[in-house]
């Protein structure tokens, strides 16, 4: 990592404790590419169908992104000598824009945007709806990553059935 950035040992870990700090700062950073604290803050003065719109454009964004498939092998054969790494990774980085997604969910569901639901699996249902079968296809090299156009068609159809399925009834044809 230091040649790649073209500094010194010393200076990653003058500004970081240890590798696990290190790889957490990196987590971090990777993780507020799917949504930052001020993106999540400005998605409450959107409706609901444009919040999923943009948080699940990034997310899709993120997830198809080609550096984060070597994430997998790295935390995997880490797991070993730091067997928290996987959980720190998780809660950090997918797990962190999950609740993100479950908190945005609950904020509609407040303000009668949805119907009764668990905000957690509504969440699941819509990531559900957003990566389909072709994330594994991406992961394991079957097929390329997915075009801006897909993703965005993606995106606005896994919103549209996730409308359907949790959005007021007086609203929504079922």
């Amino acid at each position: 990592m230091a040649r790649h950035a073209n500094v010194s040992r010393a200076t990653i870990y003058s500004r970081v404790a240890n590798k696990e700090e290190l790889i957490e700062a990196v987590i971090q950073r990777e993780s507020d590419l799917t949504i930052t604290g001020g993106q999540f803050r400005a998605s409450e003065s959107l409706s609901i169908k444009e919040a999923l719109i943009a948080f699940g454009t990034r997310y899709l964004n993120f997830i198809n992104g080609r550096e984060l498939h070597g994430w997998d092998r790295l935390i995997a054969s880490a797991s070993t000598a730091h067997p928290d790494l996987p959980r720190k990774f998780f809660d950090a980085g997918p797990g962190r824009g999950q609740k993100m997604l479950t908190e945005i969910i609950a904020k509609a569901l407040s303000k009668d945007e949805l119907c009764a639901l668990d905000p957690g699996v509504a969440a699941e249902d819509l990531t559900g709806l957003w990566l389909g079968f072709v994330n594994l296809e991406i992961k394991l090299g079957a097929r390329q990553p997915l075009t801006d156009a897909e993703i965005q068609h993606k995106v606005a159809r896994g919103v549209d059935l996730f409308l359907k399925i949790y959005g007021p009834s007086d609203t929504v044809s079922r």
